[in-house]
């Protein structure tokens, strides 16, 4: 049981990150930008006017500094971000106007795609699958660090 209930797992979670990862692809395509700009333009958003930093984006985002460079870098080049401040790792990025449009708009068909992903779903199931997934994120992390010769606590040095 347990091994398959691993590829199960696997599995659904491989397909809908594939899945989410086309939808945001497709959507991206209006504004010019790739699935990659989806999560930060949102992140910048919430952020407000303080803007956040390269390296918070990073840490948020999970994704490795050359790839934030390059997105911020792409945001910048669309107008959509402008960035505060001299020091490479201390500027603030925020949106620019036209980037607090877009990002409106990206938070509601994120919004709208999310009503229909989860019509049938109640909202007490909802709280628990991601109460439930939080877990699993971080007994998966406690893993990796047990189990793998080069764990996270390794690459992050």
């Amino acid at each position: 049981m347990e091994e398959s209930r691993f590829e199960l797992f696997d599995g659904l979670i491989a397909s809908a990150g594939k899945t989410l990862q086309r939808i945001k692809t497709n959507k991206m395509e209006k504004y010019g930008l790739g699935s990659t700009h989806t999560t930060c333009l949102c992140k910048l958003g919430k952020a407000g006017v303080d803007g956040v930093t390269q390296k918070e984006l990073t840490e948020q985002e999970c994704i490795d500094r050359a790839q934030v460079s390059r997105i911020l870098r792409d945001l910048e080049q669309e107008g959509l971000v402008e960035a505060m401040g001299s020091s490479a790792y201390k500027r603030r990025y925020c949106l620019t106007e036209k980037g607090q449009q877009i990002t409106a708009e990206i938070n509601g068909m994120i919004l709208d795609i999310n009503r229909y992903v989860s019509a049938e779903i109640s909202d007490e199931d909802i709280a628990v699958f991601y109460r439930v997934m939080k877990v699993i994120d971080g007994n998966l992390k406690k893993a990796e660090d047990k189990f793998c010769r080069h764990g996270r606590n390794e690459e992050n040095r």
